[in-house]
């Protein structure tokens, strides 16, 4: 019996070959760091089933748990508002997505696959633009919003063509969104694409396709994991943006999920019912994102692919 107890003793609180810490105190942090993780989620789902009177009392968990703060949020007097912010978030993210994909994809390939001028100098470049503040370039993107995106001949004052403002828009939400998702999405992808054998770009050569062909046929295909990864987190940094929305935004013609759940928050009270259900209707899809999708995020972002 003494010498079974000091077996299990050794095995809990004794640090086996590489490991650097004991079991037992792992298992300790991580049910700790679970706790810290998910303590403000649940306060949050208590907090949008408790009736007025016990959220003023302060009470953590309900008597009488009520379903009163949903059914007001979605027909009440901010239903209309609610509903089409969730119409815009829906837009904006998945508008942001394809296009960040889109492009993110041919530049990746371009920085992981083909040597020209300046490689290291672009790859530098995007990731400086990654460690950049985002409220470092509010207030010209600001501007550039209320005058519209102007595209011309560079250094020649040649303009060929002018957007419409863009400010009040989810076109220019996506524009903004697109700003600061393209780095992080090239970075990504293009760390995955060099993972991907050039024997077999080659023998796609061979059999008559051109670059874009061996892009299309061979690269894409075996890195749909580090694309889809990068589209995930693209369109979950859409969702939960609320800096660029909050400036960007003024009517409801534009504004996204984040910003009508802030706009609970009056001047002299707070409505905290419909604040936390709006938070739970706004968590749900990262949350169901993350779960279901959960072995491509750490597909893509492991070391997958085909080596060299």
């Amino acid at each position: 019996m003494t010498r079974h107890k000091a077996s299990l003793r050794s095995r809990w609180f004794t640090a086996a070959g590489r490991d650097l810490i004991p079991p037992f105190y792992l298992w300790i942090g991580l049910v700790l760091l679970t706790l810290f993780t998910l303590a403000p989620f649940a306060y949050l789902l208590l907090t949008s089933i408790s009736p007025p009177i016990e959220l003023l009392s302060g009470r953590l968990i309900p008597r009488s748990p009520t379903l009163g703060n949903y059914v007001r949020l979605f027909t009440g007097a901010a239903a209309s508002s609610f509903v089409s912010a969730i119409r815009n978030s829906v837009s904006t993210a998945l508008w942001t997505t394809l296009l960040t994909i889109a492009v993110g994809v041919f530049a990746a390939y371009a920085v992981a696959k083909i040597r020209f001028p300046f490689r290291n100098t672009a790859l530098f470049a995007i990731l400086a633009m990654q460690l950049l503040p985002s409220i470092s370039i509010i207030v010209p993107m600001y501007i550039m919003m209320r005058e519209g995106i102007s595209f011309g001949i560079p250094f020649t004052g040649v303009e060929l063509f002018r957007t419409p403002p863009l400010l009040d828009s989810t076109a220019g939400l996506v524009v903004a969104y697109t700003t600061f998702s393209l780095p992080f999405a090239v970075w990504l992808m293009a760390g995955y694409f060099q993972t991907i054998s050039r024997e077999l770009e080659d023998a796609a050569y061979v059999d008559g396709n051109g670059r874009l062909g061996a892009l299309f046929r061979v690269v894409i295909p075996l890195s749909m994991p580090g694309i889809a990864a990068t589209a995930i987190f693209t369109l979950l940094n859409a969702w939960d943006e609320f800096m660029f929305a909050s400036a960007f935004t003024q009517t409801e013609h534009s504004k996204t999920l984040t910003v009508a759940i802030r706009e609970f928050i009056g001047r002299y009270s707070i409505d905290w019912g419909l604040m936390t259900a709006g938070g739970i209707v706004s968590s749900l899809p990262p949350v169901i994102i993350s779960l279901f999708l959960y072995r491509y995020i750490v597909g893509g972002l492991s070391a997958g692919g085909v080596k060299e």
